[in-house]
């Protein structure tokens, strides 16, 4: 009798090991992960934990008098920024209150000057230095901050089995509309990591002056591309094809412990 796989993992035990996917394994995951995206962002929809986080925030926001009352929980906070683009900032609940509750209107105020533009796209979504707390309690924004969820925790899940799929998949849904400048690819941990790898910079370029970083990035990287549906692609697939893909797996322990 053939075992299976959970039955091996019950007899001898289960261990985590890294594999490296190869490009044809990457190219498969992304192509199903397209086709199915539909089909899972209707299933996250109604996950639990995505309606208790966004329970949180109404709860939180049914109470608070100011946008500076929103702060004060961090888990609506990375609720709000998760649903926004901005996740990997969810921990930095300090810089949120600065950035998000500055004028984006204002050349000179945070939300303006940070490198990185999805702050100031935050900040005008969201309204807090010109509406209080009226545009979040509107329900297209609510719905905006939930498609963010959802989308992040789609992604996230990708990212588990392969970040470079994730990344590709994050890629194809940037607007091709909007220019993206070096400051903004050096701002973005996700754009910066493809960019880097496209370009075959070192991690290294980390610890350059910025200056110096935007100036070698551009010399091996089109940031015109960016703006192009055709050439867009083109980088996705290149990307996938030399990426550095590791994921953990778990894996049947055939050894004994001693």
């Amino acid at each position: 009798m053939m075992l299976s796989g959970s039955q091996l993992s019950t007899l001898f035990g289960t261990t985590t090991q890294t594999v490296t996917l190869s490009a044809p394994e990457r190219f498969t995951f992304y192509k199903t992960s397209l086709s199915s995206a539909e089909k899972e962002t209707a299933r996250l929809k109604k996950d639990p934990a995505i309606m208790r986080d966004m329970a949180r925030l109404d709860r939180v926001l049914a109470k608070a008098k100011t946008p500076a009352d929103l702060f004060k929980d961090t888990e609506a906070t990375r609720v709000i920024l998760q649903g926004l683009g901005l996740a990997d900032n969810a921990q930095n609940v300090g810089l949120a209150r600065r950035v998000l509750m500055s004028d984006p209107s204002d050349k000179k105020a945070l939300a303006a000057t940070m490198p990185d533009k999805r702050w100031k796209a935050a900040a005008e979504k969201l309204g807090f230095a010109s509406t209080g707390l009226s545009t979040l309690r509107l329900p297209s924004t609510r719905q905006s901050i939930l498609d963010g969820l959802v989308d992040y925790k789609r992604l996230t899940a990708i990212e588990e089995k392969s970040q470079a799929v994730s990344d590709a998949l994050y890629l194809r849904t940037m607007s091709t509309t909007t220019k993206t400048g070096v400051y903004d690819v050096l701002g973005n941990k996700v754009l910066r990591r493809i960019a880097s790898t496209i370009a075959g910079l070192p991690k290294e370029l980390a610890l350059q002056e910025i200056e110096a970083q935007a100036r070698t990035l551009q010399r091996g990287f089109k940031l015109d591309d960016l703006t192009d549906p055709a050439k867009k692609e083109k980088l996705i697939q290149r990307y996938l094809t030399i990426a550095e893909d590791k994921s953990s797996v778990q894996a049947p322990n055939f050894g004994f412990n001693i």
